[in-house]
């Protein structure tokens, strides 16, 4: 059960931006009365990742994980709504089994990588450059930390062909100009 004393009841007009997209999470929200939407700015418009009613939890995941907000939250009708503050939801997950506190973390990181993948799929030539420079960049690693490979192995020599023929793609498609523009970022990969 949640303390109440340290929760806060506040009413909201319909159209009121509870948070945006990259805030910092501060709080999580319930909601008591009324209706949430859950948005994200893309490429192709803006876009309703959610419905929130009665009851739901919103903007938990900013606090579990210590991200920013992944989107935006605003009122679709006049609402009444419960702040949970960060200390509070904190105190609870604190006083749970570490395998549940896991557990929790592990699933909130998925859905986070879930939505990352969705949002940031490929758009462009330069997007999927990118990712085959970061596949190969990620398989290069795993490879140099398998101590039975020989340095000098083919799959090595292979993987420098590979890295080579993306650093010319890249260099090939420098002037392209694509008509989407790229969803991929250094951060998403």
């Amino acid at each position: 059960m949640l303390p109440p004393d340290e929760l806060t009841r506040d009413r909201y007009k319909q159209g009121m931006v509870l948070f945006k997209e990259g805030d910092e999470g501060d709080a999580a929200y319930i909601v008591h009365s009324g209706s949430v939407g859950i948005f994200k700015d893309t490429e192709d418009g803006r876009i309703r990742l959610a419905t929130l009613k009665d009851g739901e939890l919103f903007g938990e995941m900013a606090i579990i994980d210590g991200s920013p907000r992944m989107a935006e939250a605003v009122t679709l009708e006049d609402s009444v709504i419960v702040k949970v503050p960060k200390d509070v939801l904190e105190t609870k997950l604190a006083s749970h089994d570490p395998f549940l506190r896991a557990l929790v973390l592990i699933l909130v990181n998925n859905l986070r990588n879930v939505h990352r993948a969705y949002m940031h799929r490929p758009r462009s030539v330069h997007d999927y450059v990118t990712l085959f420079a970061a596949h190969a960049e990620g398989l290069r690693d795993y490879l140099d930390q398998l101590e039975e490979l020989d340095p000098e192995a083919e799959a090595l020599e292979r993987l420098t062909d590979l890295e080579n023929a993306v650093r010319n793609l890249r260099e090939l498609f420098i002037s392209h100009e694509d008509r989407r523009r790229n969803a991929v970022t250094d951060t998403d990969i």
